[in-house]
C-alpha cells in the first residue's frame, strides 16, 4: 500500500478519535444548526461546503499525482491538500454541530501549521 494513503488514513482515524473521544459528538448534546453557529444560512455557510468539496478534490486529484510520479514534493503537496480537506470538515462541524466552546479550534490550528510546514518543505525540498 502507498505511504501517502496510509498517512491519509491514519490521519481520518485520528480525526474521528477526536471527535468522537475528544468533543464527545455521538453523545446526543449536538444538534445540526441549519444556519451554522449564528443560526441565519449565509454565504459563510455556502463557502464552508464549496472550500470542503473543493478540497477533498484537490486532494484526490494531487494524491492520484503522487502515485503517477513518485515525487516527494508531491507528496508533500498531496499531504498539504489533504490535511486542508480535514480542516475543512472540522470547521464544517464546528460551524454546524458544535455549541459555542470547543477545542475544534485548537485542532484547526494545529492543522494550519502543519499544512505551512508541509508546503515549505515541499518548496525547499531538492
Amino acid at each position: 500500500m502507498d505511504r501517502v494513503l496510509v498517512v491519509y488514513i491514519v490521519l481520518i482515524i485520528l480525526a474521528a478519535f477526536y471527535l468522537f473521544g475528544i468533543e464527545n459528538i455521538a453523545s446526543g448534546g449536538h444538534y445540526l444548526h441549519g444556519g451554522g453557529r449564528d443560526f441565519v444560512f449565509s454565504f459563510y455557510d455556502i463557502t464552508l461546503v464549496l472550500v470542503f468539496f473543493v478540497a477533498a478534490a484537490l486532494s484526490i486529484i494531487s494524491y492520484k499525482a503522487y502515485s503517477r510520479k513518485k515525487n516527494e514534493r508531491l507528496m508533500f503537496v498531496a499531504g498539504a491538500f489533504f490535511l486542508f480537506a480535514i480542516k475543512a470538515a472540522l470547521k464544517l462541524i464546528d460551524n454546524f454541530f458544535l455549541g459555542n466552546y470547543s477545542h475544534i479550534g485548537i485542532s484547526i490550528q494545529t492543522l494550519e501549521l502543519l499544512i505551512l510546514l508541509s508546503l515549505f518543505y515541499a518548496l525547499f525540498r531538492k
